[in-house]
């Protein structure tokens, strides 16, 4: 229950997929029914140009992005071998879960039951538990953002431990929003090319329009990623992405309400007169930034 959006763009001396952008939200849901915003940013830093956003099962997420930072090795922090390494722990998290869920109520363990134990249950019990293992789903999400000696790079790490790069494309969302964020990217024609600026402002609107989806909480966290570091964006520059996003919607919002009070229903009405917008005040938002804890 929650967003995070990462997109690459240029880097201020304007090199292609030299910077990296990543908003994400603050919503926590405990049981599918109580919503609450937490203190706690969902970006992890992870090393000096790479950060970790995490949806799905607020615990689990939290435990892969320190099981993470924990077994990343001294001095070789290329995202190829962050991507790895986040696979790794994905999948050793994934399996310890299934021995938890699985196998523990059953008196027995995995390798227990692979290597023979199989065999003296009746093949439809088997087939139940061998489903349950495969089809297992850990529950959590992990989008990886990050600036190494190559450029900027994107990946995602999810169900049953796969890892997909989104170089290519230059943008990707996890999350209850991530559909929502998706198509407002895709709307801005978003590619690796944009300048930083512009890239700031697409990631915080198609924050913004995803939280409409369930689950999605109002507070922002964003960060920008360059060769220098990670680089959160102060409470200051959220405000102001604020009242660019609200007069960026504005013009159209108006637009369209004219051209609807013109509209004729039936080809015998008189045409309708044009009547004053009224237009519902926009709702007080807090938006929140701040350093990442480690």
């Amino acid at each position: 229950m929650t967003v995070c959006i990462g997109a690459l763009c240029a880097s201020p001396d304007g090199r292609e997929s030299g910077a990296a952008v990543v908003a994400a939200d603050r919503m926590v849901t405990l049981g599918r029914i109580t919503e609450f915003e937490h203190d706690v940013p969902k970006i992890t830093t992870v090393a000096d140009r790479v950060v970790a956003l995490t949806s799905g099962d607020a615990l689990r997420g939290a435990e892969l992005a320190r099981a993470l930072v924990a077994s990343l090795p001294s001095g070789d922090r290329a995202l190829e071998t962050v991507a790895r390494v986040a696979v790794e722990r994905y999948v050793e998290l994934r399996r310890r879960q299934v021995e938890v869920e699985v196998f523990s109520p059953r008196g027995s363990t995995m390798a227990d039951f692979y290597g023979g134990l199989q065999q003296r249950f009746v093949p439809p019990l088997a087939g139940s538990i061998d489903q349950q293992v495969t089809s297992f789903n850990y529950g959590a999400d992990l989008l990886i953002a990050g600036v190494d000696e190559h450029g900027a790079h994107l990946y995602h790490v999810h169900h049953p431990g796969d890892l997909s790069d989104f170089a290519r494309i230059g943008f990707h969302a996890i999350g209850t929003g991530a559909l929502h964020a998706l198509h407002a990217m895709i709307g801005f024609g978003h590619t690796p090319r944009r300048p930083l600026r512009e890239a700031v402002f697409s990631v915080y609107a198609a924050k913004r329009q995803a939280e409409v989806a369930p689950g999605v909480g109002e507070d922002t966290d964003m960060a920008v990623i360059l060769d220098t570091g990670v680089k959160f964006l102060a409470q200051s520059v959220l405000d102001r992405l604020d009242d660019l996003y609200r007069a960026y919607q504005r013009p159209i919002l108006r637009e369209v309400e004219e051209k609807i009070a013109e509209l004729r229903l039936f080809d015998e009405e008189e045409p309708p007169r044009a009547t004053p917008s009224r237009r519902r005040r926009p709702r007080a938002r807090r938006a929140v930034g701040g350093p990442a804890p480690r």
